[in-house]
């Protein structure tokens, strides 16, 4: 008698975006490899008759989780963003998004809370004002995400550095990730120097001092987790520099970019170099609007160039270069380029992951 059953080369895609599923510590799941369930992401039965099997796996503890719909994830069960390269680009809003949308309120930049364009959810758009900022030597900065602005563990600070040689500075408890946005100079961490210019990310670990050295004036990023009540001024290093680690700075490197159908990310601090808690990245979006969607991380992102529009559920705010954007855990949101050139962004997230994972 002929054996009946089915051999296909690839599975199901069951959907383009990754499923939420919400696991208990030490139960086993059954994650669906075949694509054929009826209850994804998980088996029941349906690849009977092929050569897929489900995935056992036991979880690690309770916490809500992104699996893999389109069964492309080189990082089973979980998502790792490969669904992104099965169509020719990345997901963009459906006509009737749009149109479900276009009530969506304009919202402007509010003095009265601190210069914010505040919209669902606790997301908000931010034009920095140097006005607002807190001075010791060369330095200057201005915090832009914390506690007070419903941020839960991540923060961001905005420091400008004129020419010359800055105070030693620390965080004893929070990890800090740096983003050169324009100058060059140097960062030294207790005793190792690292020089960075436009677009370098770098990573200093909590407990470890740093002072920088600018040889034209300097702007930086510097995302903060856990998030901290501001930095102490010792006199020196004390020794501290993690060696495990020894390289700390990250530069845009095209070659390592990764490809999101017509848009890229790279990512540039992550646990490689030692950043545990948070992972940062660049990217180019193209003239598009993506598609409503939401992470399970806390956000800040930094527009580089170009221009755009945020959107959240109920409410939209302009975005230009030098703004920053704040978005919860959860938060659903898309973000559109108006500009034919494209829009250049940062972004800083905690938990450390991958940009490329939404549902």
């Amino acid at each position: 008698m002929t054996d009946q059953k089915t051999q296909p080369d690839e599975p199901v895609i069951a959907a383009y975006k990754p499923a939420l599923a919400a696991l208990q510590e030490g139960k086993k799941y059954f994650w669906c490899t075949c694509g054929r369930s009826e209850k994804q992401p998980f088996c029941d039965g349906s690849h009977a008759g092929t050569d897929f099997k489900p995935l056992m796996f036991v979880a690690e503890k309770t916490e809500e989780v992104l699996l893999c719909a389109c069964k492309r994830t080189r990082s089973g069960p979980y998502c790792d963003g490969a669904h992104n390269n099965l169509q020719d680009t990345y997901e963009e809003a459906s006509a009737d998004e749009i149109t479900a949308m276009s009530d969506a309120k304009l919202i402007a930049r509010d003095a009265d809370n601190g210069g914010k364009a505040i919209l669902d959810g606790g997301a908000y758009v931010l034009t920095p004002d140097p006005a607002n900022a807190q001075h010791k030597g060369t330095l200057s900065w201005q915090s832009l995400i914390g506690a007070e602005d419903g941020a839960k563990h991540l923060g961001l600070v905005r420091i400008t550095a004129a020419k010359g040689t800055a105070p030693w500075q620390s965080h004893k408890k929070s990890d800090s990730v740096l983003f050169i946005v324009s100058g060059k100079g140097t960062i030294t961490i207790e005793d190792k120097a690292f020089t960075v210019g436009p677009e370098t990310g770098l990573f200093v670990q909590a407990g470890e001092r740093y002072f920088l050295h600018a040889d034209e004036p300097m702007t930086i990023m510097a995302a903060i987790c856990p998030q901290s009540d501001g930095a102490e001024w010792p006199d020196g290093p004390n020794g501290a520099f993690n060696t495990s680690f020894t390289e700390r700075r990250v530069g845009v490197d095209h070659d390592k970019a990764e490809v999101m159908a017509d848009r890229f990310f790279q990512i540039l601090v992550d646990d490689q170099v030692g950043s545990k808690e948070i992972t940062q990245f660049i990217g180019e979006v193209p003239l598009s609007r993506a598609a409503f969607h939401r992470h399970l991380y806390e956000e800040a992102i930094v527009i580089l160039s170009g221009t755009g529009m945020m959107w959240t559920e109920n409410c939209r705010a302009p975005v230009n270069p030098g703004d920053i954007i704040f978005l919860a855990k959860r938060q659903g949101h898309s973000l559109e380029c108006t500009d034919p050139k494209g829009l250049r962004l940062m972004g800083a997230f905690y938990p450390a992951g991958s940009p490329a994972i939404n549902y």
